[in-house]
């Protein structure tokens, strides 16, 4: 038996949709121990789900297998795979959710999730969160090898930005609980502007005073920017998109 099976997704936990999953898992792959890492990632939104698996999936024990069902064009073409990066497999659409994971790698193999000891006999075209993906990851549990869930393939899916930028300019990746405007422009710290605004460099957010700004080295590695006690994300009015250059 694998070490842990972790579960992401945006299904929430008022609909069952997350425990039907979980008794698929059961049912499947006795013992398994099974870790919910989110099931409040904003409905449809990939690229929100690909950052909780960046940051918190690449935490658990190499063999873990990591289930995110993020999947607004469940049914249609988007490819159904398992991908093993770094030691951990993540199974899941093929719709960018392993963008961020990839581009860290790296990335040992791809693979169709087309055999019958992967996949429920009748597949719900609405739900492949149970009868696809949670299969996948049990027959993974059970020892069966990768390469039997279907033909090598490569990850196609593609977020509308990179995990990491390449010069003096970047943009807001992600948007955290507290407001806090997560970028990919790489340390060391520096001061970086966002619209007309400078975010001066700091350690931490107890470096400067409550209401300030402050831009810092955040636990993923990248620049982010944060209001001492408050929201970066409404002081500056800005989202993920919004462009970030080194000052």
């Amino acid at each position: 038996m694998t070490a842990c099976c972790t579960l992401t997704t945006d299904f929430g936990t008022a609909d069952g949709f997350v425990g039907a999953m979980k008794g698929v898992l059961a049912r499947l792959a006795p013992g398994l121990r099974v870790v919910d890492l989110a099931h409040d990632v904003p409905r449809h939104d990939v690229a929100h789900g690909a950052w909780v698996l960046a940051t918190a999936a690449r935490e658990f024990p190499r063999g873990s297998i990591h289930v995110a069902v993020v999947d607004p064009g469940v049914g249609g073409d988007r490819p159904e795979v398992i991908a093993a990066i770094d030691g951990h497999y993540y199974v899941g659409p093929d719709n960018g959710l392993f963008a961020y994971v990839a581009a860290a790698g790296p990335v040992e193999g791809t693979w169709a999730i087309a055999g019958a000891a992967f996949r429920m006999a009748e597949v719900a075209p609405t739900f492949h969160g149970r009868d696809v993906f949670a299969p996948a990851a049990a027959a993974l549990a059970r020892g069966l090898p990768p390469e039997a869930a279907g033909p090598a393939t490569c990850l196609g899916g593609r977020l509308p930005w990179p995990a990491r930028a390449d010069g003096e300019a970047g943009v807001v990746v992600h948007v955290d609980h507290f407001g806090n405007l997560i970028t990919n422009l790489p340390g060391p710290a520096r001061a970086v502007t966002i619209g007309e605004r400078v975010a001066p460099p700091a350690r931490t957010y107890g470096d400067v005073a409550v209401g300030e700004l402050a831009c810092y080295v955040g636990s993923a590695g990248t620049l982010e920017i944060a209001v001492r006690d408050g929201s970066a994300a409404d002081v500056l009015a800005a989202g993920r998109g919004a462009v970030a250059v080194r000052a």
